[in-house]
């Protein structure tokens, strides 16, 4: 469990892959307390063949610490998957379609982490006999286990509880993407012009594409008004990727543009490109103001004066 003092000496928070917070606030550093760490490498790639086994290992490193920190980490499997915005969905190990979790054996499944150590962490991976070639995948969990004793109610603390993933790819060969650019799409409306590309890979293998934009006003202009380029998510195989770039910060002024792309699949083959005319339309105007609504009074009906009685004719006796 990580305790963050507020104040001068706040320690910088780290943005991690399926981050997990619960907080506390203390006016002053605990000894004790979960040292900042980090996994080294996140991510890597083993080729194994059918009916063998390799192993491979990372490192979690902790931060050195003026005052003396530890704590306990726990590693824990899950499989996961790349949805087509290209955004990280985690599942129960060993549930996914190609998942390589059943193969693995790791080892410490728990350890505590001391302020200025690393500990290794070793995978061994075995794949069965008469696997098909493909590209297979499992991850590691690495996050602080809560504390076995609830902290003190008289201290305010932030306790910032954070997991770190290690991503695995299993390779089992031959394998071999075939990735095409399919589709190019601009949105941009009010905000700023964000770019979609449309990637379909159907082969056994994985890509990662590396995507080159630029923008020009007036089909055919050659002055370029936004340019840039970026490193997509991994395509998967078998897989679509339908994931949003935002090309430039600023919103693009009403007119006509001209989209160009340029997408390498670094798998060897000629790289693909693809043009497309977009508008950007007038803004819409403001809606007019309501009228004022005032109430009138509700009308008055006219008094009636009541009839008088008739007069009373005395009788003559």
């Amino acid at each position: 469990m990580r305790r963050i003092t507020l104040g001068p000496s706040t320690r910088n928070l780290i943005m991690l892959l399926g981050l997990g917070v619960a907080i506390q606030v203390t006016p002053r550093p605990l000894a004790g307390q979960m040292p900042a760490f980090s996994i080294n490498p996140g991510r890597m790639e083993v080729e194994v063949k059918p009916g063998t086994g390799k192993t491979i290992s990372f490192e979690i490193n902790a931060a050195n610490a003026v005052t003396p920190e530890r704590g306990r980490l726990i590693l824990s499997p899950t499989d996961w998957a790349i949805l087509e915005d290209g955004s990280l969905t985690f599942a129960r190990a060993g549930t996914a379609e190609r998942s390589a979790a059943p193969w693995i054996l790791f080892s410490p499944s728990a350890t505590t982490l001391e302020a200025g150590r690393t500990q290794l962490v070793r995978i061994t991976v075995s794949v069965p006999e008469k696997t098909q070639p493909g590209v297979y995948r499992t991850g590691l969990f690495v996050e602080e286990r809560p504390p076995a004793t609830p902290p003190d109610p008289s201290l305010r603390v932030i306790n910032v509880r954070v997991r770190f993933v290690f991503v695995l790819y299993v390779i089992v060969p031959p394998v071999a993407s075939h990735a095409e650019l399919v589709n190019v799409e601009m949105g941009a409306g009010n905000g700023p012009p964000r770019l979609i590309c449309e990637m379909k890979n159907t082969g056994n293998g994985h890509t990662r594409p590396l995507i080159f934009w630029s923008i020009r006003p007036n089909i055919g202009a050659a002055a370029e008004i936004a340019k840039g380029g970026v490193e997509a998510t991994v395509l998967l195989p078998l897989a679509t990727l339908k994931e949003p770039y935002v090309v430039q910060h600023e919103a693009l002024a009403p007119g006509r543009y001209q989209v160009s792309v340029l997408v390498d699949f670094q798998d060897g083959r000629p790289q693909q490109s693809m043009a497309r005319d977009f508008e950007v339309p007038e803004p819409a105007p403001a809606p007019a103001p309501a009228p004022a609504v005032t109430s009138e009074p509700a009308p008055v009906s006219p008094a009636v004066a009541p009839e008088p009685a008739p007069a009373k004719i005395p009788d003559d006796h």
